[in-house]
């Protein structure tokens, strides 16, 4: 049984993962400067070997299905998650035709934009971003939801979290979606950070939402606007009940999942 990477790069390090696969590579162009390739190799363990090298070195690798069997499971695991009308969120080596495309790897961090309390606020961001918001996302992972307010047209995101991993990811993804000069990933304590912003987002258990209202309202600006997901539709009424400043609209639901929206009340 043989193996295969997927590997995806742009126009300057292209030339590294071949000097680092020791192979040259048949790349295709998924959109502008986003180039993928497929290399078949001896089995699965070389094909994870190598995925790994190519992941410490900064290249977005995954190792391919082995066989037809595998490929399908595969493909459905590697679709672009839609956003809007505009917008998608993807892996780096999948192809989208969106008009905006937010190119999210993990790494071992958490976020991958296609869990539906993610989903939601995702979905938020796409219809109420005005432009030249700032934009506060706490308990941040990977960053997409920090990442996409900025590609939906925020000046600014700082991402906070207290997962090393994800905010290493975070800085990755920022830069690879060329925005790292308008992002900050932090391990800074939401009780420390300063400031008010336009948009205040956080997709974390209930419970914790609950313990830190009050930092939350805090940071909201006088005519921003609070999100809040990761919610089941058992935990509304407790979470409503701890944002006492807040007025919240419907809630937002997909699947199992809710998330509250909601703006400070006019004393």
């Amino acid at each position: 049984m043989t193996g295969q990477v997927v590997v995806a790069a742009d126009a300057l390090s292209r030339e590294d993962v071949e000097v680092l696969l020791g192979m040259a590579g048949e790349w295709k162009l998924l959109r502008p400067d986003r180039w993928v390739a497929k290399y078949e190799v001896d089995d699965e363990n070389l094909s994870r070997a190598l995925v790994a090298e190519l992941r410490n070195a900064g290249h977005p690798a995954v190792a391919g299905p082995p066989d037809e069997a595998r490929a399908v499971g595969w493909n459905n695991r590697n679709q672009p998650t839609p956003v809007g009308e505009r917008g998608a969120v993807c892996f780096p080596w999948v192809r989208s035709e969106a008009e905006i495309v937010i190119e999210i790897d993990p790494g071992v961090g958490f976020g991958t934009g296609d869990h539906p309390s993610t989903r939601l606020l995702l979905d938020e961001l796409a219809s109420a971003i005005q432009g030249h918001e700032s934009v506060l996302d706490v308990g941040c992972g990977s960053g997409v939801l920090a990442i996409a307010s900025v590609r939906f047209g925020a000046d600014f995101a700082i991402g906070i979290d207290i997962n090393t991993a994800g905010l290493i990811a975070a800085n990755t993804n920022a830069r690879r979606n060329r925005i790292e000069n308008q992002t900050q990933f932090l391990s800074t304590p939401l009780a420390e950070i300063s400031g008010d912003y336009d948009v205040v987002i956080a997709n974390i258990h209930d419970d914790i939402l609950r313990d830190m209202a009050d930092d939350l309202v805090a940071r909201v600006a006088s005519n921003g606007w609070l999100g809040l997901s990761g919610v089941s539709p058992g935990q509304l009424s407790r979470l409503r009940a701890a944002f006492p400043q807040i007025i919240f609209e419907e809630p937002r639901k997909m699947d199992d999942w809710n998330a509250l929206i909601g703006r400070r009340k006019i004393e």
